[in-house]
């Protein structure tokens, strides 16, 4: 990893191009070493190389990266994402409010932008956990960003924005936004989003028989949590568990 001073004001970026070099950012600062084409395509479901090859393309042009040809992992970063801002304050001359320790004449340690950009994670933005398809990219590609620090594993993460009311006794509400992390498999009692035919839902995932039907074997119960609700009771084939819930964002 460099990073280099300049005195040119760096081209602005892209919510796109600042997504996907933040997370070069934050790979690099965990491990030490650049992600490689194929996890950034992972990380950002993307179709094929050729969209990875465009965003480090246009972040190459712009100055921000540079890339060793012939070399795997060979990724360079030059710049961090927040550097553009950093830049445009200092020539705009624009004061910095003091802190707490400028008063008490004590400072403290600087965050440098690399340090404070790095505590963020993007990650791709799916759609809604209702009827229909919401397990779908949504056409412009939509991200956000989580804080870093809100999940032990931040790898194959997308989010979810929740509709409706079936699990409001665990403190899921609507219009509250999912982190999930995709998997194929759940134990019982695992919060999941699982798909039922052209529908997703949030519920608590049971693998058991239905006391009411024992004569059916063990089926999957997918359990709200709202007293008005019953549980759905499904065979193992009509689910597709997509994801466990790691974490919960909501706006006041």
């Amino acid at each position: 990893m460099c990073m280099k001073k300049t005195n040119q004001l760096l081209p602005s970026l892209t919510a796109k191009e600042k997504s996907v070099l933040q997370f070069i950012e934050a790979e690099l600062l965990t491990k030490g070493i650049s992600p490689s084409y194929q996890e950034i395509c992972d990380h950002f479901g993307f179709a094929s190389f050729n969209s990875v090859q465009n965003y480090l393309k246009q972040l190459t042009q712009k100055g921000y990266v540079s890339i060793q040809q012939n070399q795997k992992r060979a990724i360079q970063l030059l710049h961090s994402a927040g550097d553009f801002h950093n830049h445009l304050v200092e020539r705009l001359q624009v004061p910095v409010e003091p802190s707490r320790d400028s008063y008490t004449n004590q400072s403290s340690p600087k965050v440098s932008a690399f340090d404070d950009h790095s505590k963020v994670l993007p990650i791709p933005f799916l759609g809604r956990v209702a009827a229909g398809q919401p397990i779908e990219r949504l056409s412009d590609n939509e991200f956000i960003e989580i804080p870093k620090n809100l999940v032990k594993n931040p790898r194959d993460l997308f989010a979810l924005r929740v509709e409706g009311e079936s699990m409001i006794e665990e403190g899921i509400f609507d219009g509250d936004t999912l982190v999930v992390q995709s998997t194929k498999v759940a134990r019982d009692g695992d919060l999941i989003v699982a798909s039922i035919d052209t529908e997703a839902t949030v519920k608590r995932f049971f693998h058991k028989t239905n006391p009411q039907q024992p004569e059916m074997g063990k089926l999957i119960e997918l359990r709200p949590a709202n007293k008005k609700l019953t549980s759905m009771w499904y065979q193992p084939g009509q689910v597709e568990i997509r994801g466990l819930v790691k974490a919960l964002l909501r706006n006041y």
